[in-house]
């Protein structure tokens, strides 16, 4: 039990591990947030904004302040573990992003929700990376309760713009896949397993050259068969079979059965899955009643941790949205298609984008490049005036339009 912001009717009751039950019979843990009047629960329906994640629902990265920000305004708020993970059950069935059941899991805990007599019976979906994916691929079964969506820098074909990208493995993804592997459900009781993971993150920069001697059964990921599994389709799959061609793992190739309900898309420029988010903003606009994208200067969490810079170079204050001006963002998107609130999120220009440059060139005191930039709204992804220009690489680390010769 949470109290009542100042001004609010509504203090925050959390029901914890709710098994919400799907089509086959595993149970996945959920915690619910309701708004509550002293200690007991408010009466009425309320529109409800689900967050799946892998990354364990009660940490700061599944939800961010989303209860803080929608809960007192009246709205419930459900965090739930996917299949396999944390508290969910489902152990062995987990594969990283490659989980065909994700679609299924997706639209069960969606309808779940929309029959609780505390729903008004309006789901709404948000979360980030592996949690944007999920939303995606459970839009794609189109759920009838399902009302918005915000998938936030999520990957949407695995092949060509996550872990292959290029068509080499992406090496990052090897990594990744411990963060998943060191607290899988495969591990709970098995300290030698644990230690082997464990050892295998603390010396990644040799694995990753050791990566060409690995076979299945005797590689640092195999404690956590899923994943070891899963690594190797990321490593040897180099042909775009049906593997990647699955829906969990290319939801982007099927747009043309995502659910007609608004889409708000958000991404960085130097996140590496960009081109997952402009993408899928092009292939929803037309086919959505409403589709948004915006696109910062950001890194992969750079839009939530309130980043001005990536890398060597800042773009100023501007560009600094952080968690507090990204749930106020959330909040009004969800207030218009859950609440029927008339804020106008769906008017005007629907592609916001950061144009980078225009800064003084000088170091800043963190000893950043200035390299300035300001917000510019536009009418269309991409944008009609916008023309290709090729550079080229060229010696001492040059980029020209020369080509060389």
């Amino acid at each position: 039990m949470f109290p009542a912001p100042g001004g609010s009717p509504y203090g925050v009751l959390v029901a914890r591990d709710v098994p919400v039950p799907m089509r086959d019979g595993a149970r996945l843990a959920t915690d619910v947030y309701r708004p509550a009047i002293g200690a007991d629960p408010a009466p009425g329906r309320f529109p409800v904004v689900l967050a799946r994640t892998p990354y364990d629902k009660t940490s700061p990265l599944a939800l961010g302040g989303l209860v803080d920000a929608l809960v007192p305004r009246g709205f419930v708020v459900a965090a739930q573990d996917l299949r396999g993970r944390h508290a969910s059950e489902g152990l062995g069935d987990y594969f990283h992003v490659a989980n065909p059941r994700e679609g299924e899991d997706g639209f069960d805990a969606i309808e779940w929700l929309a029959a609780q007599p505390w729903s008004n019976g309006r789901i709404g979906t948000t979360g980030s990376s592996h949690a944007g994916t999920v939303q995606v691929v459970a839009a794609l079964h189109r759920p009838p309760h399902l009302a918005a969506v915000w998938p936030d820098v999520a990957p949407t074909d695995l092949h060509a713009h996550c872990c292959r990208e290029g068509g080499a493995m992406a090496l990052h993804m090897f990594a990744a896949l411990f963060l998943h592997a060191h607290d899988a459900q495969e591990l709970r009781s098995d300290a030698r397993g644990r230690a082997v993971v464990h050892r295998a993150m603390e010396r990644m920069p040799e694995l990753v050259r050791e990566l060409r001697t690995f076979e299945p059964g005797a590689s640092p990921l195999a404690p956590v068969p899923g994943l070891e599994r899963v690594f190797f389709d990321y490593w040897r799959r180099g042909a775009d079979d049906d593997f990647w061609r699955q829906e969990c793992c290319a939801p982007d190739r099927y747009l043309d059965r995502h659910a007609a309900v608004p889409a708000l898309w958000t991404g960085g420029w130097y996140d590496p899955f960009s081109a997952a988010t402009t993408g899928c903003f092009q292939g929803l606009s037309g086919r959505v009643p409403c589709a948004r994208l915006v696109m910062g200067p950001w890194t992969h969490g750079g839009m939530r941790n309130g980043a001005s810079w990536a890398g060597d170079v800042d773009f100023g204050p501007a560009a600094a949205w952080g968690s507090d001006r990204y749930d106020a963002e959330r909040t009004a998107w969800f207030e218009r298609w859950l609440a029927g609130a008339r804020n106008g999120i769906e008017t005007g220009p629907p592609v916001r984008i950061f144009v980078m440059g225009g800064g003084s060139g000088r170091r800043t005191a963190e000893g950043r490049l200035d390299h300035g930039g300001a917000w510019r709204d536009e009418f269309a992804w991409p944008i009609p005036a916008a023309r290709p220009v090729e550079f080229f690489l060229r010696a001492g680390g040059r980029l020209t339009r020369e080509r060389p010769p």
